[in-house]
């Protein structure tokens, strides 16, 4: 039987910490302005250098985008003209209690599921998004829309959907299986993989494929499909995993593949000052001047700012981890119930608070899912400065200009299971070769 690969965040989804809001249309507001996570990989001085990936290409291999899309981004970033997608039909048979799957895939639209905004959040962390939150000013912190700022404003993103809604029929379905998955097969996947690489041939270059995704074991199908792009120039980055102690996922658990663990920040959820909860303060993601926030510490002295998450895969014998990149609570938009009934914060009808029910939501969600993303634009600022840049030097480049992370623990203030202060420890076999700096990797390219 085929294996699955289901999104990492389906699995951390940080509901807990959600707020009820609609997005902004125009990108005509303040700002930019930039995040917790930006800084924490030092991506606003290569910005005003000129760096942005203007010229670059990113597939993001993922659920699509939503339909509302361009409510979130600037239309001219997405090239809906190469988005699609690729399905494997898959049914239940109840005589066998078993997966059944077609042995081919569909062409689908890239328009994202309705089960999943995994990718529509993936994509706002590489070219950022409109952010309006009336929910801040409930809280008694009034933020006017801004623009939050991306890893790399000027790349052009590829939307290829390769995790789709499945339905199934409740008599067909064993005990505990849900009727309606979002997941992705091998054959899926593998085309998702060679269809941006075909792109890259026919002169979309540079090319990166981001991959947020992974299964519990290797497939052939789709090491032939990664090995095709990397010979072809395509520079491949995916997620670690979010299993812990249980190792990583693959296709991150190859060698040859880029692969992005999780970290966090000392300070999440502190507010102004450094002053630490409770209560909470919920923009302490946002470098905003209009709140106070704490900045990301520099140089040698942000090592004792960092922490590995809990659920952040560990390498295990015949696995390679090659960097973290921030992960932990990650904001971005990741429309919720009841589902693609969106209201523009602009427009007449429904208040955003109606019954907590305006889908036009922003999240925090943390997994090497949302790692993932910063490591792919910090490999666009790259290529923006070396086109010809292979798989093997920007992955070398990444890992000798990480800030390395020794083994060690940090208590911090989280919000699962319960609120309160957490210790997380973690050894060498989470770290990698630590974490990534944009603008060292690019002073190196």
């Amino acid at each position: 039987m085929k294996k699955n690969l289901f999104t990492f965040v389906i699995l951390t989804l940080t509901l807990l910490a959600c707020s009820i809001a609609t997005s902004y249309t125009s990108k005509e507001t303040l700002g930019p302005y930039y995040t917790w996570d930006a800084d924490m990989i030092n991506v606003d001085t290569l910005h005003q250098q000129g760096y942005t990936g203007k010229g670059v290409y990113v597939a993001v291999l993922d659920t699509g985008l939503a339909p509302n899309w361009r409510d979130y981004f600037p239309e001219e970033r997405i090239a809906a003209h190469l988005g699609k997608g690729f399905k494997e039909p898959v049914h239940f048979d109840p005589k066998t209690k078993e997966y059944v799957y077609a042995g081919f895939v569909h062409e689908t639209t890239f328009i994202g599921s309705t089960g999943s905004e995994h990718g529509t959040h993936v994509t706002s962390t590489i070219i950022g998004y409109n952010y309006y939150s009336p929910a801040d000013a409930a809280a008694g912190l009034p933020l006017p829309p801004i623009y939050v700022q991306g890893i790399t404003p000027e790349v052009t993103i590829i939307p290829v959907k390769v995790l789709s809604d499945y339905h199934f029929g409740s008599k067909n379905l064993p005990p505990g299986e849900e009727m309606h998955v979002v997941f992705g097969t091998d054959l899926a996947v593998a085309a998702g993989i060679r269809y941006a690489t075909n792109l890259k041939i026919a002169g979309y270059s540079p090319m990166i494929i981001t991959m947020s995704l992974g299964g519990p074991e290797p497939a052939l199908v789709i090491e032939d499909a990664i090995n095709y792009a990397i010979s072809n120039g395509v520079i491949v980055v995916a997620a670690a995993g979010n299993e812990g102690d249980q190792g990583m996922a693959w296709p991150g658990a190859y060698p040859q593949v880029i692969s992005v663990g999780a970290c966090g920040w000392k300070y999440e959820w502190y507010w102004g000052g450094y002053t630490a909860p409770p209560p909470r303060n919920r923009l302490w993601w946002l470098q905003s001047p209009y709140y106070a926030y704490n900045d990301v510490a520099e140089s040698s002295s942000l090592v004792n700012e960092v922490y590995i998450t809990e659920w952040s895969s560990r390498e295990k014998p015949g696995q390679d981890l090659d960097v973290v990149a921030p992960g932990s609570w990650v904001r971005g938009p990741y429309a919720g119930d009841p589902g693609y009934s969106h209201l523009p914060w602009w427009s007449n009808g429904y208040p955003a608070f109606f019954y907590s029910r305006n889908p036009g939501n922003f999240y925090y969600v943390g997994g090497t899912s949302m790692a993932t993303p910063h490591v792919t634009g910090v490999v666009a600022l790259m290529l923006q400065k070396n086109p010809s840049l292979t798989q093997s030097l920007v992955e070398n480049i990444l890992e000798t200009t990480a800030l390395a992370i020794l083994p060690s623990s940090m208590t911090v203030w989280d919000l699962y299971p319960t609120q309160g202060w957490y210790t997380y420890s973690w050894g060498s076999d989470a770290t990698g070769k630590g974490l990534v700096q944009a603008d060292a990797a690019v002073a190196a390219a």
